[in-house]
């Protein structure tokens, strides 16, 4: 394994032990400052026993690399307490994976696809119409409480939705597509006001920004096909992968908490660490805005998904057929019993057996890995690994920072990609200014600007984190 160049360090950060799988040829400058970075985020200890809580583990993925406040690939189990800023304000960001039936990649090619995902996408296509008691459920009980509010009425682009068939896709849904809490946080009361008028949606349904997208592409390659028939997939098959989150609710949540523990903790002491024991109240409101937020983001992303397929129906002018492979947030914290597992751009990765009642229940949890534009998606099977917390990576992980790439990063002609603003308008002629700007953003995305994803892939193959199954060759890439 060590001839693969597979690493696997033990590091000493803030007082406490870190245990890392590292990629391949990651240049140490680079681990070490997000060492640093790390060390400025954890707690120390001592701050943790002052508030009757403590750090019983934390590891770091191969996708490892600086952020601040916190960087990201890090999962770390707390007893005690939760501890909002290594989460942020990107709460349930994650992944979504679905198969589309009765359509070849060769069907893609078409340029009214471009035309069809840039209409639905951002110029007011989408037709996703919410009452406000369907708002209240996704918030409160997530997929499986917009679904039932839904059977009562429906309209748009949910009208046309086959509940039964979405019920189905619940068993392939991370914690069956919602997070449990006892109601919705006041900041959202305005926004879930129960009652029966449609309107359309302003926020769920949307991309965002930064490295968020949905992305078309075909199965390049199978390497477990009793996985892939599981999952649905074979060669050829064409596949939709969406990234994104809870958007405007994730952001209320982790701006509100910031101020709230600063103005709660008197006392000198850590005010990041939220006691369970000595803070409940506002622990309990946390929680339960973390929930709702979470949930906004599995609706995103089902949102998001059916959009997608209906540009893609549209493009071709029928109906297309499609299945869940798997949905999973992957920077969110999971709550059982005392320990609060937090996982900062980390996959939930658990192994054979853990997910009753699933299709994956004796193969592994599903993982959802996408490296850079350009450079596809692995599919993965998680292995349970202890020593990572049962976590994988969660992307490839950034090589440059976002200024970096603006002035490196080149944005191939091989590599489709629809943005807001069409570049090949005759409405932008004369207007270099904003032409530059649209691909120094696709800059920031770039290739060049991420890791290559197989250096994330084999060490956590290495190690035990994860096999592969299948990977995913992109044809046409959304980004906001």
């Amino acid at each position: 394994m060590y001839a693969l160049n597979f690493k696997y360090r033990t590091s000493h950060v803030a007082g406490h032990v870190v245990r890392s799988v590292v990629a391949h040829d990651e240049p140490e400058r680079s681990f070490t400052r997000s060492l640093d970075d790390l060390a400025s985020a954890l707690p120390t200890p001592e701050a943790l026993s002052q508030k009757n809580a403590r750090l019983s583990a934390v590891a770091t993925t191969p996708d490892f690399h600086p952020g601040k406040p916190v960087p990201v690939g890090v999962v770390a189990d707390f007893e005690g307490a939760v501890v909002p800023h290594l989460i942020g304000s990107d709460i349930g960001c994650g992944m979504r994976m679905m198969v589309l039936g009765n359509i070849t990649a060769e069907q893609l090619a078409t340029p009214l696809l471009e035309r069809h995902l840039r209409h639905v996408f951002f110029q007011g296509g989408r037709d996703i119409a919410l009452t406000g008691k369907d708002r209240h459920a996704i918030l409160r009980d997530g997929l499986p409480g917009l679904l039932s509010s839904l059977q009562h009425k429906a309209t748009g682009l949910l009208g046309r939705l086959d509940i039964n068939h979405a019920w189905n896709d619940l068993e392939r849904q991370c914690d069956n597509g919602v997070f449990a809490c006892s109601g919705v946080d006041p900041d959202f009361q305005d926004y879930a006001r129960i009652d029966d008028q449609h309107r359309h949606d302003a926020i769920l349904g949307t991309i965002g920004g930064g490295n968020h997208f949905v992305e078309i592409g075909h199965v390049e390659e199978i390497v477990d096909g009793a996985f892939a028939t599981a999952a649905g997939l074979k060669n050829g098959s064409v596949v939709l992968v969406v990234h994104s989150g809870s958007l405007d609710f994730g952001q209320q949540v982790g701006t509100s908490i910031k101020d709230r523990l600063k103005a709660d903790d008197k006392r000198g002491l850590d005010w990041r660490v939220l006691s369970k024991d000595s803070q409940p109240e506002l622990y309990r409101r946390y929680m339960t805005g973390h929930a709702n937020a979470a949930n906004a983001a599995f609706a995103n992303r089902f949102l998001i998904g059916l959009a997608a397929v209906e540009a893609v129906s549209r493009a071709i002018n029928r109906p297309v057929e499609h299945r869940l492979v798997y949905d999973a947030p992957h920077n969110t914290v999971w709550e059982q019993g005392d320990i609060v597992r937090h996982r900062k751009g980390a996959c939930p990765a658990r192994g054979i057996g853990a997910m009753a009642a699933s299709p994956y229940q004796w193969l592994g949890e599903p993982v959802i890995l996408p490296g850079s534009m350009g450079d596809g998606t692995w599919l993965l099977a998680g292995r349970g690994a202890a020593e990572t917390l049962e976590s994988s990576a969660h992307g490839a992980g950034r090589r440059l920072s976002r200024q970096e790439a603006r002035a490196q990063g080149i944005i191939g002609n091989r590599l489709r990609v629809v943005g807001p603003v069409d570049p090949t308008s005759p409405a932008l002629l004369g207007r270099p200014d904003i032409l530059a700007e649209i691909r120094a953003r696709l800059n920031e995305e770039a290739p060049t600007a991420y890791k290559p994803i197989d250096s994330v892939v084999e060490p956590m193959v290495a190690a035990g984190m994860a096999t592969r199954v299948a990977k995913i060759k992109p044809d046409v890439t959304v980004k906001g």
